[in-house]
């Protein structure tokens, strides 16, 4: 009877553990599928279907349950001009060989059941064309090979397994590691999220606006002539020294990146071959390395154009106080003073003296130029001054102590995550965890941590020193 009894309390006891340790499997597998915590706003085509073409893809890792997102096909005959593709489900050995895989978005692309669609758009009168297509269609440029992913489920992101390359320009400063090797990565093209390209060469074909010259600029100018007396035909160049007086002139001029070279004294240095835009002038730019991206001298047109579309009628609240900074009334001519809480509207997207700004009216019709927190160079921010007027504006008056902390950059306990993050930009790392009561554990800066309970903020610490 007694042994009876203990292996009850035995059994019992298993099932609970075993309940817990599968409700943590499973709490786990709701995680995004790679583990950067900043990533969301590299994922806004999740809502805004069609703007994946062009983009660089990675595939980190794959499983079995991939295989139902994954089709080989062929291209069918058009119908009215619409062209559809004859899918079947990848095979498990041709999906295993794509991790650590790049893809190339091509298009957004109908399988073999677009007939019933198009048939249902001509009775209701639809334009078929604007209708949403399933697929994508991703082109591997390391084979040559084609693949579609199904994206109708495109509105969850946890099941999106790709990480953009946009993620690694403009917060890891890299690619990462794949199967290929470095040179490899010549596959890999400029993707217009950063004022830089990892791969130098990348860049040709682009245009580039040279805004301010100065004294680091005329140091990276050169003339060059290309050297055939080797075997391998390489692109080696000998260089002299670009006239000062002459790149003076250079200010505000656009350029073509019509080639790149390496220094036949020193192969680890790569320089842009650029052709002045309407002349026949032409210069040598020795490219800034990783390193040193954000002397980058110039300003790529694609990304200029870019951050036009994306701040352009875009409204902005004035952080204050903790960022004191006067403008100049473009009309009037004199100072005028920014409060906190006020609000701007972007009317454009410029380069002005040797930095991003935008044109902003405020709420009197004053218009003014805000600069950007950097000078050119890959580095783009306006969040020491702006904060997104749609982010934090809901909060101002029925949240009104949380809406000023987050003008001034401070945190208050009861916070929700959303107030946080407005506060204090995106954790460099976001830990769930169920220790000390709490939910969450955000971390900045390395070794300031947040720690939430209930989602809301309870209280900030920091990592000491010997733990560090």
């Amino acid at each position: 009877m007694k042994r009876c009894f203990i292996l009850k309390i035995f059994v019992f006891v298993l099932i609970i553990f075993t309940t817990n340790a599968f409700s943590q499997v499973k709490d786990y597998k709701n995680l995004p599928d790679f583990d950067y915590n900043d990533y969301s706003y590299h994922l806004k085509f999740m809502t805004a279907p069609y703007s994946l073409i062009g983009q660089t893809l990675y595939l980190e890792n794959v499983n079995d349950s991939l295989q139902k997102y994954f089709f080989t096909g062929e291209l069918q005959k058009p119908y009215k001009d619409v062209y559809y593709y004859h899918l079947a489900r990848i095979k498990p050995e041709h999906l295993a060989k794509m991790k650590g895989e790049w893809f190339i978005v091509k298009d957004y692309v109908a399988d073999q059941f677009a007939f019933q669609k198009m048939n249902d758009a001509d009775i209701e009168k639809q334009n078929f064309k604007a209708m949403p297509r399933d697929f994508i269609k991703l082109a591997i440029p390391a084979t040559g090979d084609t693949v579609f992913y199904n994206y109708n489920n495109f509105w969850n992101r946890y099941n999106f397994p790709f990480i953009p390359m946009s993620y690694f320009n403009n917060n890891k400063n890299e690619y990462p590691n794949s199967k290929y090797a470095k040179e490899d990565l010549s596959l890999i093209k400029y993707d217009t999220n950063a004022n830089y390209a990892y791969l130098p060469e990348k860049l040709v074909g682009q245009k580039l606006i040279l805004p301010v010259v100065s004294e680091k600029t005329c140091a990276r100018l050169f003339n060059g002539v290309k050297l055939y007396n080797y075997d391998d035909d390489s692109r080696k160049y000998s260089f002299t020294d670009y006239p000062i007086a002459k790149a003076k002139l250079l200010e505000g001029k656009t350029f073509i990146v019509t080639d790149w070279g390496h220094n036949a004294a020193q192969l680890t240095d790569v320089y842009l071959k650029l052709v002045l835009v309407g002349g026949r002038d032409t210069i040598y730019y020795k490219y800034p390395p990783i390193t040193e991206r954000t002397d980058f001298d110039f300003v790529i047109e694609s990304f200029l154009n870019k951050m036009k579309m994306k701040y352009k009628d875009m409204d902005f609240v004035y952080r204050g106080q903790k960022f004191p900074l006067s403008v100049i009334d473009i009309r009037r001519k004199r100072a005028l003073t920014l409060k906190q809480g006020d609000v701007f509207h972007c009317l454009d997207f410029v380069i002005k003296d040797g930095k991003f700004q935008m044109l902003m009216r405020n709420e009197k019709g004053r218009k003014f130029y805000m600069p950007a927190d950097y000078n050119i160079g890959d580095k783009l921010t306006f969040e020491r001054s702006l904060a997104l007027a749609n982010n934090v504006e809901k909060y101002k008056n029925t949240y009104p102590t949380y809406f000023k902390a987050i003008l001034q950059k401070e945190l208050i306990e009861g916070m929700t995550q959303d107030m946080t993050q407005q506060s204090w930009g995106k954790p460099e790392r976001n830990v769930p965890t169920n220790f000390d009561e709490s939910n969450r554990h955000w971390f900045y800066m390395g070794n300031i941590y947040i720690i939430f309970r209930n989602n809301k903020l309870h209280r900030v610490a920091m990592i000491p020193k010997e733990l560090r």
